[in-house]
Formats: structure tokens, sequence, C-alpha cells
């Protein structure tokens, strides 16, 4: 039986897109990119999907302008990131930004006057052929775009989920041997992931902006803890 799709919407918030770009702003500025520099920039070594996926859910919010390997950070984008918060500009910016994707507009005309409570909401979204799985992400994620639009702090954090706005479908890889991840919390970013053992694995979350030194610097705490290993005997850590 084939998956049932919902309807297209942001994997992300406004607040963790804007976030997954400050390393790209940070690096290029306004020059233009490709999709593959920009991949890069938000913690991935390919265009894989989970790549393509979080360039769709920025893209959804108008924070990239252009198209295909001409990418470079909107204009909205840029005062975002820079206005200091409570500025009318950065405001400004993030209320054009916030209705930028299709599905947040009919949520904003549906409720025009006030927040809807969140199982309002996932229940609006399921009479929009969205699955219940579905419309709970999707639902946070308005949910947090709009308090952030309002200065609001934000009770929800929405996953990541291989479904938002403008992702390529993704096959996922299950094996016996593979653990499933753990979710990434808003702000991180996965840098590097591979095997370290026949049965053990590595995965590298960042936060910030990571650059020679910072890579140095991880390189000395690893070395340190293997000496400490060394000196304790041990062969294996989990």
């Amino acid at each position: 039986m084939a998956k049932v799709r919902s309807p297209n919407y942001p994997n992300l918030s406004l607040g963790p897109a804007l976030e997954a770009l400050r390393a790209a702003f940070k690096s290029e500025n306004r020059n233009k990119m490709s999709r593959l520099v920009l991949a890069k920039h938000l913690g991935y070594n390919s265009l894989n999907g989970r790549a393509l996926g979080k360039i769709g859910a920025v893209r959804a919010y108008g924070l990239l302008d252009g198209s295909g390997d001409e990418l470079r950070i909107s204009d909205d984008a840029v005062v975002a990131l820079n206005a200091p918060k409570g500025s009318p500009e950065r405001s400004a910016a993030l209320g054009r930004l916030a209705l930028k994707p299709t599905l947040f507009q009919e949520l904003r005309k549906d409720f025009p006057d006030t927040m809807p409570s969140l199982e309002n909401l996932k229940f609006s979204l399921v009479k929009r052929q969205f699955t219940p799985d579905a419309a709970e992400k999707a639902a946070k994620s308005y949910l947090a775009t709009m308090n952030l639009v309002a200065g609001i702090p934000d009770a929800y954090n929405p996953q990541e989920d291989e479904e938002g706005d403008d992702m390529e479908p993704v096959t996922p890889i299950v094996t016996s041997q593979m653990p499933r991840k753990q979710a990434i919390i808003a702000g991180e970013r996965e840098l590097k992931s591979g095997l370290l053992g026949k049965e053990t694995r590595f995965r590298l979350l960042v936060t910030g902006a990571v650059g020679a030194k910072e890579l140095e610097r991880l390189i000395a705490s690893l070395d340190l803890d293997k000496k400490i290993l060394e000196d304790s005997g041990e062969d294996e850590t989990e």
C-alpha cells in the first residue's frame, strides 16, 4: 500500500530556519552560492535528502532568493538575522517571512483575530487531508512561527520531518545495526557522522559556526580523551 502523503508544509519553524542560515551568511554574506555550498553551511557533506529538505524549508519562508545553483540569502533574511531584537525593522521582516508559506497564509485567514489552540489547529489541518502526525508537526511549526513574530516565548519545538515543503521524497534505510537517530533540537546541526567500528557509530552535533579553530579544539579534546582512556587501560567506550 502506498504511503499517504500530507500536503506540503515547512518542516522547521521560522526561528530554527533562520538560525540554520546564520553560518551561511557569516561565510558568504550576500554572495551567490550553489546548493552544495549551502548544504555544507547547513552541516551536510552532500546534497542528501535531509540537506535538500532543510534547503526546501528555508526557501519556503523566503529566506533564499534565486534558484538552482545561484542562491543567495534574501534581504528580509539579512534583516531578521542582524537587526536588534524588538526593532521595527526586524519585526517587519519576520512578519513578511512568516507568511511566505502558502499553508501559513491560509491558516492566518482561517484564524485572523486570535491564535488557535494546538488541538484546534490540528483538527483544522486534518480536515485539509493531513495525517494526524503531520497535522501536529505542521501546527507546532505554525504556532512557533507566529509566536516568534509576536515576540512570545516559544512553547513549541517542532521536530524536523522528512516530508516538508519542497522536499524531495527520500527512501529511508533501516538495518538491524543502525539505531534510530536522536532528534536534533532547535539550533543544532549534524556536522559529521559515520562508523567507528563494526557496531559503533558516531554523530557530531554542533551549534553556531564551526571553523578551523573550533575543529582544532575538538581534535585536542579527543586527543585528551584518548590519553585518559589509555591511562585507565580501557580499550572501548560507549
